[in-house]
């Protein structure tokens, strides 16, 4: 019988499977595509946040894991060999009113202990940035931000799971959950799984898959769609060597502008709610709001060097914070649920929340003598 079942391969699933493939129990990580990292995880900006902007307000548990996974991500980078951009992100404020909150960011963030952030005038930003616009009155130089090829990424970490010998299983969807007097049966279309603990960490499925064992979820997936346009410049058409941020709202950072490892440039999300949690269509309405947001802040951007538009849905539920818990129901049933922004920074301190608050005080998993959390095969 397998100890811990993961259920889902993007970068949440991926680095839970590697943070408890260190330890003393047998793991196995299960994905419905025929590749991990295909559907949230490559549909999104590949941002690693600067934690100044992933406030207490969004949520106690998204500030504290962007936080702590932010300072654990140059590591991971580094001794993964994933392709990343550390040249930071530019918070843009476009009016006096936008540059006062701006400041009181920056504010926020040192009295949190984050110092990696500057307050800078708009000539200033335009001395580093050249193509923004005269609107800009100034911002936040956020240095700390870095963009990441995130299909590359969680490769990288299933295989450094593989290592420490976790399962892999792509091609495997879920279609049902029997709870057993110790454990849990999980079918799916071609195999039948035995497992003590399941952990759900299939993203926009989340509600899906906890439907199939519990009779009350305590959350209901509320999927919002990001459009994006990808663009790649002529050698020597720079639109911006940072990430260029609006003033976040509430709900969403807002249409940003990324540089990519690649070479390329992706502009968006939009934001749009929507009832399907399977389909994500690009719409002529949402690539035009994306072109209307980002026209005040750049001079100029080549849209004849447009490549593709994609579309993703996020994972978003009906609470503003994440939810990571133990089933109320079935106790060995673990949540790790509303995984949207900030999920890229947030997932290895995720992996090892999971590990160290919700698993250790009911299971002393121990280390591995010979674990290592960055070896591949």
């Amino acid at each position: 019988m397998i100890d811990y079942l993961v259920i889902g391969g993007g970068i949440i699933g991926s680095f839970l499977t590697r943070e408890l493939a260190q330890y003393d129990r047998s793991v196995t990580m299960l994905e419905k595509e025929a590749d991990v990292a295909q559907v949230q995880t490559t549909h999104n900006s590949a941002l690693v946040h600067s934690p100044v902007i992933i406030t207490p307000n969004k949520g106690e548990l998204k500030a504290r894991f962007a936080l702590e996974g932010s300072r654990m991500f140059p590591e991971i980078v580094d001794k993964l060999d994933v392709p990343a951009l550390k040249d930071g992100a530019l918070l843009l404020a476009m009016d006096e009113k936008q540059m006062k909150k701006a400041k009181k960011l920056a504010q926020m963030a040192k009295a949190r202990g984050i110092e990696e952030v500057r307050v800078l005038s708009g000539e200033e930003m335009r001395a580093v940035e050249p193509n923004l616009t005269d609107n800009i009155v100034g911002g936040l130089d956020m240095y700390s931000a870095m963009i990441v090829d995130t299909y590359d990424l969680v490769n990288k970490v299933t295989d450094n799971a593989r290592y420490n010998g976790a399962s892999i299983h792509t091609g495997e969807e879920v279609i049902d959950i029997v709870p057993l007097k110790e454990g849990f049966e999980v079918h799916t279309k071609a195999n039948v799984y035995h497992a003590r603990s399941v952990i759900n960490a299939a993203g926009i499925k989340n509600a899906h898959i906890a439907g199939m064992l519990e009779v009350g979820v305590p959350y209901a997936m509320k999927p919002r769609r990001g459009e994006y346009y990808i663009l790649k410049p002529d050698e020597g058409d720079v639109i911006t060597k940072k990430t260029l941020f609006p003033l976040p709202g509430e709900t969403t950072k807002g249409v940003l502008i990324t540089p990519q490892p690649d070479g390329t440039v992706r502009l968006g999300p939009s934001s749009q709610p929507q009832d399907s949690t399977d389909e994500a269509p690009v719409t002529e309405a949402g690539l035009e709001s994306v072109k209307k947001d980002v026209a005040d802040r750049i001079k100029h951007i080549p849209y004849d060097t447009v490549t593709s538009t994609y579309a993703g849905v996020r994972s978003s539920i009906d609470q503003k914070d994440f939810y990571i818990a133990r089933s109320h129901e079935h106790p060995n049933f673990i949540h790790v649920a509303g995984t949207d922004s900030p999920g890229v920074p947030a997932a290895p301190a995720i992996a090892r929340y999971v590990s160290e608050q919700i698993i250790k005080p009911r299971d002393p998993i121990v280390k591995k003598p010979k674990a290592d959390p960055f070896k591949r095969n």
